[in-house]
């Protein structure tokens, strides 16, 4: 059986919209026609492709659905009715099909964590231990607060890292861009000049220029050419395996890998505090946080602490005993929460100052980037002109022999 969402009129004039579920159209609307309603429309909704589709929904769109959700539920809404005005007001196309699911399975009963576990691409192991512990515990408006927090802080630790290396981006592309000027419009009118003079010129200047008359003779299957290449290595780069190559790659770099530790101590130490404030009992909380490190070493240790803590030890103990990934920082500062029966709070704070640090530091990096880019660029425009210039002085000098 599929679900369908149908717009009806009344007799009274009264424009209903609602869900239902049946095996076909056909039944759906014989079924709204022995109610004695006039059938507006009536479109299937395809759960099937909102579970697999390669779109998604951004970190603000579900914080903000959160958020609402949280609201609402503290006024006193039921559950159906706060899906129903958030899923008129959403823009998203897969939120709006995914909460006319969810509509309609709770008003039969289904838990909410139940239906959103459906769609594991857009609400992972951590937004949904959550909401499960919200249900059993009674304090889903909690959860759904606590969860519309976190993910905010997380959309703006995403949005500093995406603005500090905004500046980079922009210089690298405007180098490439003028490149391609240079290559299209410039070389190809003064490779023709130079080799009609018959000017000797140096090996690097006629290695350029005759690139530059090649691209100018063959602009469009250069042009195809090069978008044809610039694709497939788009094609290759989205592969898992070449990201995380890559991945592994910058993490040897040590400016890069203290800033991959700050994000990751971070949303750790984030996660986990949330968990253990909405009542998750200890061990889940630790096996749903260290799914959201990314470093691999990190990672690794990180999946032992639930079956330490589970053989009687401290998670402080724990982390000690490692390979310290982690740094000593954090070890004394967890151990200082354990002591002192505060672990939500010191947890909090941690992830707090490290989402300082990450600022601090990408700050002081793309600080680093600004005068090495600009050295590039120096080199790469000195290098052109003097390769430019050097037949220009070849042919003065040869007009002066005259």
């Amino acid at each position: 059986m599929a679900l369908y969402t149908y717009k009806v009129k009344t007799k009274k004039g009264e424009i209903i919209e609602d869900v239902a579920q049946a095996n076909d159209r056909k039944d759906i609307a014989a079924s709204l026609a022995a109610e004695n309603f006039q059938i507006l429309t009536i479109r299937k909704l395809d759960t099937k492709a909102a579970t697999t589709s390669g779109g998604g929904i951004s970190v603000s769109e579900k914080a903000a659905f959160c958020r609402f959700l949280a609201t609402m539920l503290r006024a006193g809404m039921t559950l159906p009715e706060a899906v129903e005005i958030i899923k008129e007001e959403t823009k998203n196309k897969k939120l709006e099909k995914i909460l006319y699911d969810l509509s309609y399975e709770v008003r039969k009963g289904k838990s909410i964590s139940s239906v959103l576990s459906k769609y594991k691409r857009d609400f992972d192991a951590t937004f949904l231990t959550l909401v499960k512990a919200g249900e059993e515990s009674g304090t889903l408006d909690k959860s759904f607060d606590y969860l519309a927090k976190q993910l905010l802080a997380t959309h703006e630790l995403i949005q500093k890292i995406k603005g500090a290396m905004m500046y980079p981006a922009v210089i690298v592309v405007a180098m490439f861009a003028n490149f391609l000027i240079m290559l299209v419009f410039v070389l190809p009118k003064l490779g023709e000049v130079f080799f009609q003079l018959n000017v000797p010129l140096p090996v690097a200047t006629k290695f350029i220029l005759g690139i530059g008359i090649f691209v100018g003779k063959n602009t469009i299957p250069v042009i195809i050419g090069t978008s044809i290449v610039l694709f497939l290595i788009g094609v290759v780069f989205y592969t898992y395996k070449t990201r995380l190559a890559l991945f592994n790659f910058f993490l040897r770099l040590p400016a890069i890998k203290n800033i991959a530790t700050q994000v990751d101590i971070a949303r750790f130490s984030k996660t986990l505090a949330t968990l253990l404030r909405s009542g998750v009992p200890i061990m889940v909380a630790l096996d749903v946080s260290s799914d959201v490190i990314k470093q691999p070493q990190l990672k690794k240790q990180s999946k032992l602490f639930s079956a330490g803590v589970a053989s009687g030890k401290s998670l402080s103990e724990i982390i000690t005993t490692g390979k310290g990934s982690f740094p000593s920082t954090v070890v004394q500062t967890i151990k200082a929460g354990e002591k002192s029966g505060s672990l939500e709070e010191v947890l909090d704070e941690m992830a707090d100052f490290y989402e300082k640090e990450v600022d601090y530091n990408l700050k002081r990096l793309t600080s680093l980037l600004e005068p090495f880019l600009m050295l590039v660029i120096g080199v790469a425009v000195g290098a052109l002109v003097i390769i430019m210039i050097t037949p220009i002085y070849s042919l003065v000098g040869g007009m002066g022999k005259f």
